[in-house]
């Protein structure tokens, strides 16, 4: 059997599974999304047009979750019904080795990898901004609360603005701090809450510091209320504003450079991280889903589905905890992005040097008449 024709036979069985798995949890995640706007619709407040529009720029961050998703469920069920109807077995016959099987497994979850992340750091930032832009359309203004959260936006001066959340309504904003990069000496400015008026910040319960050339705190001094000229107009200091949903990779080391993983910017840094863990988690899924296939098989599909949800609701739940802790500063932010894709790394790599003997102690035993006459 020719390797090139082996190769092209095991991807086009992972390929067939892997696109079910995109279209099954592209309809689930958009009918979550269809779920929290249905009053919305059925009130009229939102337009179909406009909704559909929503659902096209929300598109590109969908595929991100869905493509590591689909290859662990393509490959486990492809590689299970390899296993099941014995060709696994006799590819190993034939002369294979276990890594010459597998090796177009690992591949596709490399590719997969590599389109996950073009799709990650250079479409999704821009579609996620455009669909947070229509939500602020005039046409949502009734519908949704015009409260914005975790922004970085550059004003003038040479300023870096962070707001952890901003209510238009009432005019409040909290969380907030400022990198002044303008003079010798750079400042930074934290407060726990401000308001606005005009061009004027009124910022409360706050702390100063100022910077060495090493970003060592030279002077330090607390305030209970200080005002401050940002010198941009109240309707127009969002204009610039980016979520880490909207940033590129580049743009979130760029602030977290600029106010490094304390409490107030270590969800920017997780967000860093986790622009190369998610993609890279179809790498290891694929690292995982290769003896997981050849294990499940003997069960059937089912088992294989069953196996596939186990593994995804025990690396979601390593992931939330994960980032929740990598958020409030109780875990390192790059083992809170990192973590799941390490504990099922491990995991395939314990898999996989026990795979080998397995398949050795499993291996068929052809019928008399089927032997091959010499």
């Amino acid at each position: 059997m020719r390797t090139g024709i082996a190769d092209r036979y095991i991807v086009q069985e992972i390929f067939a599974p892997f696109l079910l798995g995109i279209g099954a949890f592209l309809v689930i995640l958009v009918g979550d999304i269809l779920y929290t706007l249905a009053e919305f619709i059925a009130s009229r407040q939102v337009g179909v047009v406009t909704v559909i529009e929503l659902l096209l720029y929300k598109l590109p961050a969908i595929l991100v979750i869905t493509f590591p998703v689909s290859t662990l469920v393509g490959i486990v069920l492809g590689l299970g019904r390899l296993a099941k109807d014995r060709e696994i077995q006799a590819m190993r016959l034939a002369g294979f080795s276990l890594m010459r099987i597998f090796a177009p497994v690992f591949a596709f979850g490399i590719v997969t990898t590599v389109a996950t992340f073009a799709i990650n750091e250079i479409v999704a930032p821009w579609a996620n901004r455009q669909a947070n832009a229509v939500i602020r359309k005039a046409a949502f203004a009734d519908a949704f609360p015009q409260i914005r959260e975790q922004v970085f936006f550059r004003g003038p001066g040479n300023r870096v603005y962070y707001i952890g959340s901003a209510d238009d309504t009432h005019r409040e904003l909290r969380n907030v701090m400022i990198y002044e990069l303008e003079g010798p000496i750079p400042r930074l400015i934290t407060a726990g809450s401000a308001g606005w008026d005009g061009q004027l910040w009124h910022l409360h319960g706050g702390v100063i510091r100022e910077l060495d050339a090493q970003g060592f705190t030279r002077y330090e001094a607390g305030f209970a209320q200080m005002d401050l000229a940002v010198g941009i107009e109240s309707g127009s200091f969002f204009a610039g504003q980016k979520t880490p949903e909207e940033m590129t990779a580049r743009e979130l080391h760029q602030y977290v450079s600029l106010f490094g993983r304390g409490p107030g910017s270590a969800r920017f840094a997780v967000e860093y991280y986790r622009k190369f863990a998610v993609p890279f988690a179809s790498a290891i899924f694929a690292l995982l889903a290769a003896p997981l296939g050849a294990r499940a098989a003997q069960g059937g599909r089912f088992v294989g589905v069953g196996v596939c949800i186990a593994v995804l609701f025990v690396y979601y739940v390593l992931m939330s905890i994960a980032k929740a802790m990598g958020t409030v500063g109780g875990l390192d932010p790059f083992l809170a992005a990192w973590a799941p894709n390490l504990c099922y790394g491990l995991a395939g790599v314990t898999l996989w040097a026990h795979e080998d003997g397995w398949l050795l102690q499993h291996r068929i035993v052809l019928p008399a008449d089927a032997h091959v006459r010499s």
